[in-house]
């Protein structure tokens, strides 16, 4: 049975005991003192937490009884000034903990720490600056060294160039005739071709023979000695004579033929003219064959140069009609070259330089003939 409240003194009734409501409110106001006095601050406290102090006493009792049963335990223990605000209608003991706008600071500690930190960076950085400073500086140095170095050796390879070239290309003197003179460049300039074939391995011993048309007495021809080695010759191995005349002393064996090769080539060529012969291994192993009778090249460069060169029997003991031949041959090839069978090819040109060119260039056209048919292509 649950009792009520009256206005009168407590009394008996058929329903229950009734409970008078005065002594209640004094209860209520020495309990309120009682906690006023064993509060040790904690108004005080929750002024400058909440930032105001409590409005004041509880306005008065509860309207009523509580409407049911409490809805679980307790969260804690009680406190000692919060409890009762909370019991009586006070705000709570303490506001929830909101975050702060402000961005929070390290503790001294940490900043020392960072400070010492990046003293440390600086410093490494500092040291890695100066040893790629070193690093540079010593790149450069070597570098440099290296330049002068090379230079040095430029310097030392064209010396030796020089040298080099003097001794296998040794200055000659010029040649005084009679009523001419061989200047010494030219004889020089034999002497280099003569090496020049020798290397090439175009002429060997004392086969071959060059001529040359003089460009400043018209009709003056310089000729190698009969039997000399060309690979090794010299002012002694030079012979000059006049186009159209009797082979001069110790002229080579093939006067006749240069004589007529230079004249075709002058006619090619407003006056200058050279001719050169070799005994070229290829070109003249092809010749051999009997019912051969004209060297065609298969090459893009020797059909484009030289066509077809036709091979010419030899004839020493009718020089009249080997010089028809000759001439007839020339005609093949543009008046480049013809290849007297068993004996090497002749070519022409505007001079030794260019008339060389075209011998090496038809023999390694042969070359590459032979091979072919060599390897059955």
């Amino acid at each position: 049975m649950i009792g009520h409240y009256t206005t009168g003194a407590e009394r008996t009734s058929d329903s229950g005991p009734v409970f008078n409501r005065h002594p209640f409110r004094g209860l209520g106001v020495h309990m309120a003192d009682e906690t006023a006095d064993d509060d040790d601050g904690s108004d005080e406290m929750l002024q400058k937490v909440t930032g105001g102090a409590p409005s004041g006493p509880p306005s008065g009792p509860p309207s009523g009884p509580p409407s049911g049963p409490p809805s679980g335990p307790p969260s804690g223990p009680p406190g000692r000034g919060g409890g009762g605000r909370a019991m009586f209608g006070g705000g709570p003991s303490s506001t929830p903990n909101t975050p702060s706008n402000t961005p929070p600071t390290a503790p001294s500690g940490a900043q020392s720490m960072h400070t010492g930190s990046s003293v440390v960076i600086e410093a490494g950085q500092e040291k890695i600056e100066t040893a790629k400073r070193m690093v540079d500086g010593d790149e450069k140095a070597e570098l440099e060294k290296l330049r002068e170095e090379n230079e040095n050796l430029k310097q030392g390879m064209s010396a030796a160039g020089e040298v080099i070239q003097d001794v296998e290309n040794p200055p000659m003197p010029p040649i005084v005739g009679d009523g001419f003179v061989v200047p010494g460049e030219i004889v020089g300039m034999f002497a280099t071709l003569g090496r020049q074939l020798h290397k090439e391995r175009l002429l060997h011993g004392t086969a071959g023979s060059f001529s040359l048309l003089s460009t400043q007495s018209p009709g003056l021809v310089h000729i190698t000695r009969q039997g000399a080695a060309l690979g090794l010759m010299n002012e002694s191995d030079l012979i000059t004579g006049r186009l159209g005349d009797a082979a001069p002393n110790r002229a080579s064996e093939d006067w006749q033929i240069h004589s007529v090769g230079l004249a075709i080539a002058s006619l090619e060529h407003e006056g200058r003219g050279a001719c050169v012969h070799v005994a070229a291994p290829y070109t003249t192993t092809l010749s051999l064959e009997k019912d051969r009778y004209a060297l065609v090249p298969t090459d893009f460069e020797g059909r484009s140069n030289f066509g077809r060169a036709t091979i010419v029997d030899v004839q020493y003991d009718d020089m009249e009609g080997y010089l028809v031949e000759i001439t007839e041959a020339l005609k093949q090839t543009g008046n480049k070259l013809f290849v007297a069978r068993g004996h090497g090819v002749y070519a022409l040109g505007g001079d030794l330089l260019e008339a060389w060119g075209n011998a090496a260039a038809f023999e390694h056209s042969m070359r590459i003939l032979y091979l072919s048919e060599l390897a059955d292509l």
